[in-house]
């Protein structure tokens, strides 16, 4: 599902044609974003004016039958959750949500400017900025992503920084952030309670099934940011509502010594490693995201490339969402295909999910019918691995 953040502009690198980036319901709010496996509603800020409520299911996915059906993924799940997620990831999910669901959620963002500086109290994050997503970026652009803060920043200043929020031109939080280049075809893990504001590249982003966020900036290239905006996305089991814009509070509960690492962007970049399990001829395949992340195994993204006549069979160890970065092919019984210049409302087969069934039964064959590479890009939940990517790799 398209979605769109009333404080952000949109790129227009998530291939929609030029007439559906502002859809005429949204009172002006463009999309910049592509929700690709969500089982929760999420929260933008958005009022459709047809309902002046939140758009129906915003951000929630669902699944095509044969016989043209939609039904959203979140009940086909709990209609049949060991043949969808497996009994692994049922057990899992149940254990963190009480019922079986998708424990993380797949989507990609895509905006002119960077993002407000913000954080979120319980969701981490990963990304994969990658060269499909953004094509004709040059390895050496400074196409940068504001983490933390400087280790010379202390309590009062930051304090001082966030009472002035709303009171002047500008709080001016990005001053007390170091920027860091981010590498096109690389990953990056983002861990919750860092303070971050993301580049202003399409960005493949992973993170736990929930949507919740505090904006640390009043003052954006999109505009000025309210301080009861600032918290409205907050959970009350996060964040008491009746502490909002008590700014003492928010530096007691912020986390300085995560937010002041001098180590941060050595520990949480992830430089792409080969993934020799789904290597083969006419088949390359590389772990963008991998390792532990906040001490056990979350969540990794492996991309996949067949060649031209290519074919291979694919069975990881747990089911997987996987989208399309290029070219043409067939993924079990699935046509899929790389679009451009596509219209909102029609159906384009691009992201599909590999069901625990699936791989019950041998996997999923995987076949490039066209004429250029096939770039798949598969998203595994939590503990999908009985070794993790990268940690087994380097051992």
């Amino acid at each position: 599902r398209y979605a769109g953040r009333t404080f952000c502009t949109p790129g227009k690198r998530i291939r929609l044609d030029a007439q559906s980036y502002y859809p005429d319901y949204m009172n002006g709010t463009g999309l910049d974003e592509l929700w690709m496996c969500c089982t929760v509603p999420i929260v933008t800020g958005v009022i459709d004016t047809r309902t002046n409520k939140a758009p129906f299911r915003e951000g929630e996915s669902h699944v095509l039958t044969p016989n043209g059906q939609f039904i959203s993924l979140q009940d086909l799940i709990l209609a049949k959750p060991e043949a969808v997620i497996g009994e692994k990831m049922t057990a899992f999910s149940k254990s963190m949500f009480g019922d079986p669901t998708w424990p993380i959620v797949s989507k990609k963002f895509d905006n002119l400017n960077p993002i407000p500086h913000h954080l979120h109290w319980a969701k981490w994050e990963v990304y994969d900025i990658n060269s499909y997503d953004n094509p004709g970026v040059s390895p050496s652009h400074y196409h940068t992503t504001a983490m933390g803060l400087y280790p010379f920043v202390t309590k009062d200043q930051f304090l001082a920084c966030m009472k002035s929020f709303g009171q002047g031109e500008y709080n001016g939080v990005r001053h007390l952030s170091p920027h860091t280049m981010m590498h096109i075809d690389n990953g990056f893990v983002m861990p919750n309670g860092v303070l971050h504001s993301p580049t202003d590249l399409c960005t493949h982003e992973l993170h736990v099934t929930m949507d919740e966020h505090f904006l640390a900036e009043d003052l954006t290239l999109d505009g000025r940011i309210g301080a009861a905006d600032a918290f409205y996305a907050c959970r009350e089991e996060d964040y008491p509502k009746d502490q909002h814009q008590d700014w003492e509070f928010l530096i007691d509960t912020f986390d300085f010594e995560a937010n002041q690492d001098p180590d941060f962007v050595r520990k949480n970049a992830r430089p792409a490693i080969r993934a020799e399990a789904f290597t083969g001829d006419g088949v390359d395949a590389k772990w963008i995201v991998y390792g532990d992340f906040l001490g056990d195994q979350k969540c990794s993204i492996l991309r996949l490339i067949v060649e031209p006549g290519g074919k291979t069979n694919f069975c990881p160890e747990s089911p997987a969402l996987f989208h399309t970065n290029g070219g043409c092919g067939r993924v079990g019984k699935l046509e899929v295909r790389y679009h451009q210049d596509m219209k909102l409302g029609e159906i384009y087969p691009e992201i599909g999910f590999i069901t625990q069934a699936a791989l019950a039964n041998g996997g999923v064959e995987i076949e490039n019918t066209g004429t250029e590479p096939l770039v798949l890009t598969f998203d595994f939940p939590q503990h999908a691995h009985s070794q993790t990517p990268g940690v087994a790799d380097t051992n």
